[in-house]
């Protein structure tokens, strides 16, 4: 929906979704703007990058791509040179949003681990939600209308100038860096991954701030509403960041774990799962050699439970659900 109305928007530059930082660098060159202030033309550089699916715009982690949009983060200007093509520009202006959408699993796999101590993650901001939303599909949708948002929309992209700030958002920004930043006595997120975006925090509000001041009017200002406004929507982002990284942090082992669990759980028939089932299942999911060390993990970690030894083979008796008395849970012989 944002994206079909930023479509509509005159004099407005959407990037393509998939290309090289190269042919980013040549999309922003093109993407140029012009605005009218007291009689003088100012032009600047802005694209806007909208991806559904971050993979389909960075498929694989690419240093040159990911430095890039490091550079592009503040307005500072641009020039490139390529020796192969002759081609040599200058962007004294050039300014890139840019909002994708990616699942956990997929953002720590393409992002290696050095990724997090670069620059370019410390200037995201990350929104996360597990929300599973139960709804009826085939209802009538509801009429929705766009025409005042459409309108409020135009205003926004042609406003141009510089923010004022009020003595009332200079004392706001004191009076939290004073609490050491933190948010009704919430603490500053300590994840390690979450490191370098901390130092970014601050400018961070200061851009949230200026959406929430545009949000409000056209005056350019901001205030003690502005800083409420984007305080509450950085907190309400950062208290959920760091389920980003327990969500995504499947590996092989625990997603066999989940397999053999489930496995149990069916194959339960109220006796337990012998060792020997388990182990038939479990080896088209791990490595042979593997497979007892993950039995005996999901034991010690309470994902199976021994019900018991039988007599004659030795052969142990598994469950996923805890036994009703604890003499039961291990070392029981079975007939």
């Amino acid at each position: 929906m944002a994206k079909r109305l930023m479509m509509n928007l005159t004099n407005f530059h959407i990037a393509p979704i998939s290309m090289t930082f190269a042919a980013m660098a040549d999309a922003l060159c093109e993407a140029k703007r012009h605005v009218v202030v007291s009689g003088e033309a100012v032009e600047f550089n802005s694209l806007y990058i909208c991806a559904e699916e971050m993979g389909a715009f960075i498929h694989k982690y690419d240093n040159e791509m990911i430095d890039g949009l490091a550079a592009f983060y503040d307005p500072d200007p641009y020039a490139q040179r390529r020796r192969t093509n002759d081609i040599k520009f200058e962007i004294p202006s050039p300014q890139i949003n840019m909002v994708a959408g990616v699942t956990p699993q997929n953002l720590l796999h393409v992002l290696p681990e050095r990724a997090w101590g670069q620059g370019f993650m410390s200037r995201v901001i990350m929104v996360y939600s597990g929300e599973r939303i139960v709804g009826d599909d085939f209802a009538p949708r509801p009429t929705v209308t766009t025409e005042a948002l459409e309108h409020d929309l135009t205003i926004i992209n042609n406003l141009y100038g510089q923010f004022h700030v009020t003595e009332e958002y200079r004392d706001c920004i004191n009076l939290w860096r004073a609490a050491d930043e933190s948010v009704d006595g919430a603490p500053v997120p300590d994840h390690p991954k979450l490191t370098h975006y901390i130092i970014r925090r601050r400018v961070h509000l200061y851009k949230l701030s200026m959406i929430a001041s545009v949000n409000r009017g056209n005056s350019l200002a901001l205030t003690r509403e502005d800083f409420n406004t984007a305080l509450g929507w950085l907190a309400e982002a950062e208290s959920l960041m760091p389920d980003i990284f327990k969500a995504g942090a499947g590996n092989i082992d625990g997603a066999a774990m989940d397999e053999i669990r489930h496995f149990v759980l069916a194959a339960d028939r109220g006796s337990g799962v012998s060792e020997q089932k388990i182990i038939h299942f479990a080896r088209e999911h791990v490595p042979i050699h593997s497979i007892l060390r993950i039995v005996e993990v999901m034991e010690k970690s309470g994902q199976l439970f021994c019900l018991g030894v039988e007599r004659r083979t030795q052969i142990k008796f598994y469950s996923a659900n805890r036994p009703v008395a604890d003499d039961q849970s291990s070392g029981q012989s079975l007939q």
